[in-house]
């Protein structure tokens, strides 16, 4: 996966990368975060939905990419993949805060769609329905929801899909 910034990084995550992973979920749990509950409860709440997140993806997708995102050489946030004979799941991206709203996740998007042009294949992604930015980044990228439960959308990027600044070509 060729990514168009050179200062950004996929690197298999490792065993090593355990507590930055769980900092990094524990960035995107607001909703947790906000509830007002005592530091040690909070604390163990996001560690137990961490590991269940974890294990969750690994029982799910045991034949995933888990990638580290990194920038500058240091930890800046996780890509989850999986490939199939007729599709790319986009199965979890997350970026530390400091590290959203720059453009990152959009070039880490438009990479895995030129993968998917160039291996003919649909990019899918389930995104939480109260997860509204993430919604607006992937309808911007060319997503198209194709159902919806009331918890998560389902979307799909097909190769070839008409999207401004994306060629669709191999970089």
């Amino acid at each position: 996966m060729h990514i168009d910034d050179p200062l950004l990084i996929i690197r298999p995550e490792i065993q090593q990368d355990r507590d930055f992973l769980a900092r990094l979920y524990r960035s995107t749990r607001e909703d947790l975060l906000q509830l007002g509950l005592p530091v040690a409860m909070l604390d163990n709440m996001m560690a137990m939905q961490f590991l269940a997140q974890q294990s969750g993806y690994r029982k799910q997708y045991p034949d995933a990419a888990y990638d580290i995102v990194e920038k500058d050489g240091e930890p800046a946030g996780c890509l989850i993949t999986h490939r199939s004979i007729d599709a790319i799941r986009l199965v979890y991206i997350a970026l530390l805060p400091h590290e959203r709203n720059r453009g990152h996740g959009r070039r880490l998007i438009r990479a895995l769609q030129a993968e998917a042009t160039g291996a003919n294949k649909t990019l899918r992604l389930s995104v939480s329905a109260q997860n509204l930015q993430a919604q607006r980044l992937y309808a911007s990228s060319g997503f198209q929801v194709e159902s919806n439960d009331g918890v998560y959308l389902e979307m799909r990027w097909c190769a070839g899909s008409n999207l401004p600044g994306f060629s669709g070509a191999r970089q």
